[in-house]
């Protein structure tokens, strides 16, 4: 049974239960009426007239509401509804039936023939379009296609052959390079034929047009047409020699990134492409190019040119870069006595040079450099002004005093101190010393003078005078006078013996300064100062009384300077 006819039966069940309530307070009604009339006979009269009167009106309604029913009744079985109908007949003519039920009833009934007419007409439109689209695509391409790179999107078979016939007629290769390189090769210049294969009607039977919806979507379909090529390789071959890019005088090698010092900073240099083809590999590329009748090729993405080797975002350059870093940090403080200065990357920078998996300083800058601190430290062979202990001002020259860098040993350590990667302090190598360095000079403030002038010694000890004494010092009348000039003490010794040519001297105190040329006692002598050396002086040694030679023994060192002066 279907569900409008449940429903139906559902309205009508429930009508005659509303009917049999309206017949049981019908009855309670009547009962009221007679017992009013048993106690009042006036009252029951009139009563009973009224009732009669209300009686025969009901009588007439109900007789209106069966003849409406019935005309309902027949009206739902002239619309095809025979089960309806039969169950409205049925029903007793003196129950209530809701006529709106049967309206609602029949509009729903109405609305799905309709729906059901437009869904069918749809569907027809629809199927129209699909057809009509269908034998359209049959004899055009899908679309996203593509037959030798050119788009025939939507395009007829016919205007595709026009489009391969005009193609293949004015048919070029433009060859393109690096750095504006590019040449166009004509099929008269290789005695070129070419004849298609495979044609656009051959790749159009490979698309179904009844599934042309396929293809709406953004999917290229490639497709290339098939050619047999000829032509001549000798000829081919000699017109790409002629080329300029193709010449070796005009190729350029490509260079290998690698890893610089600028501004004390690591930075990266990266590679350079150059311009050097391998010729082998662009015959193969141009070959291809010809026998797919390609309109263009690049001799750059087809990799015809050298690369470097080594590349900027290569693992190897970072772990360059890595370990110059290294090298940058590093500091070498110098010092002299009490000059100093540091040595860091804004001058080794430039040294610096990568060689067989390492970092390395060029030994002929390390050496360029110690050249230069000879020239501005050393102070061997300078001339000095000196105050002595008098007050006058003097200049003395010293070749055989201050000091001097040993050029050799110091580019040698040093370069052995960087190459530590490790920031450190240091000392140059010398080859000699001086007795201080200080911006005052190399004499510091312990020393002996000695005044040939005035035939007088002075030994000063952190500035202050702690022995003088007369001398006399080398025979001037035969030639042995005593140079002038800036030394040092060479060593003490005590005693010793004083040998020459001539004599041989024992000594209590020898300390010499001046290679054979030094301070010591002279017990033979019983008078010192004035102008004995002229003509009695010595071998060119300064003699002192024995008491004064015993204390400044006891107070000088090897290295301690030794002016001597007029």
């Amino acid at each position: 049974m279907s569900e409008e006819n449940k429903e139906v039966e559902q309205i009508e069940s429930k009508a005659v239960k509303d009917a049999e309530q309206t017949e049981c307070e019908a009855d309670k009604e009547a009962t009221q009426i007679e017992t009013k009339e048993e106690q009042t006979e006036n009252s029951a009269d009139k009563e009973e007239n009224e009732a009669g009167k209300e009686a025969g009106q009901m009588e007439i309604e109900t007789e209106a509401d069966q003849e409406t029913d019935q005309a309902e009744a027949e009206e739902i079985e002239t619309k095809d509804q025979p089960e309806v109908a039969a169950t409205a007949a049925a029903i007793p003519s003196d129950v209530f039936v809701d006529k709106s039920v049967y309206e609602q009833i029949d509009k729903r009934k109405k609305g799905k023939k309709i729906a059901a007419i437009i869904s069918i007409s749809v569907g027809g439109v629809i199927l129209l379009c699909y057809l009509t689209l269908s034998i359209w695509f049959s004899f055009h391409f899908n679309k996203n296609t593509y037959i030798d790179g050119q788009n025939v999107s939507y395009h007829t078979v016919k205007s595709v052959k026009n489009t391969i016939d005009t193609y293949m007629s004015g048919y070029t290769l433009s060859v393109n390079g690096r750095e504006h390189a590019s040449f166009v090769i004509r099929p008269e210049d290789i005695d070129m034929t070419i004849q298609a294969v495979s044609n656009e009607k051959s790749i159009k039977k490979k698309q179904n047009g009844f599934l042309w919806f396929l293809y709406l979507n953004n999917k290229r379909k490639d497709y290339k047409t098939s050619y047999e090529v000829t032509y001549d390789k000798e000829k081919l071959y000699q017109f790409l020699k002629d080329q300029d890019c193709m010449q070796e005088k005009n190729m350029e090698k490509p260079k290998n990134a690698y890893v610089a010092v600028d501004k004390s900073e690591a930075v990266i240099i990266p590679e350079t492409e150059g311009s050097y083809l391998d010729t082998d590999k662009v015959h193969e590329v141009i070959e291809t190019a010809l026998e797919q009748v390609k309109a263009t090729t690049d001799l750059d993405k087809e990799a015809c040119y050298e690369n470097a080797e080594i590349t900027a975002d290569s693992k190897e350059i970072a772990d360059r870069k890595k370990a110059l870093e290294t090298y940058l940090t590093v500091q070498i403080d110098y010092s002299i006595d009490r000059v100093s200065w540091t040595l860091d990357a804004s001058t080794f920078g430039s040294w610096l040079y990568y060689d067989n998996g390492k970092w390395k300083f060029k030994k002929k800058s390390v050496q360029a450099y110690v050249r230069q601190l000879a020239e501005t430290y050393d102070t061997v062979g300078t001339t000095r002004t000196f105050q002595t202990y008098t007050g006058r001002y003097v200049e003395e020259t010293g070749n055989r005093y201050g000091w001097a860098i040993d050029v050799e040993a110091e580019t040698k350590g040093l370069r052995e101190a960087l190459a530590s990667g490790k920031s450190q302090e240091r000392t140059p190598e010398f080859s000699q010393t001086g007795a201080a360095y200080n911006k005052y000079g190399d004499i510091g403030y312990s020393y002996v003078e000695v005044d040939l002038s005035n035939q007088h010694v002075y030994l000063i000890i952190d500035g202050k005078l702690v022995e003088d004494s007369p001398c006399v010092t080398g025979c001037v009348k035969k030639g042995h006078g005593t140079p002038d000039g800036l030394y040092s003490i060479t060593y003490k010794e005590s005693p010793s013996v004083l040998r020459g040519e001539d004599y041989e001297t024992k000594v209590n105190f020898w300390m010499p300064f001046n290679r054979g040329i030094g301070l010591h006692d002279a017990t033979w002598r019983d008078k010192f100062g004035g102008d004995i050396y002229y003509s009695s002086g010595s071998h060119g040694c300064v003699n002192l009384p024995y008491q004064k030679a015993a204390v400044i023994y006891e107070n000088i060192y090897a290295g301690m300077p030794v002016i001597c002066y007029y």
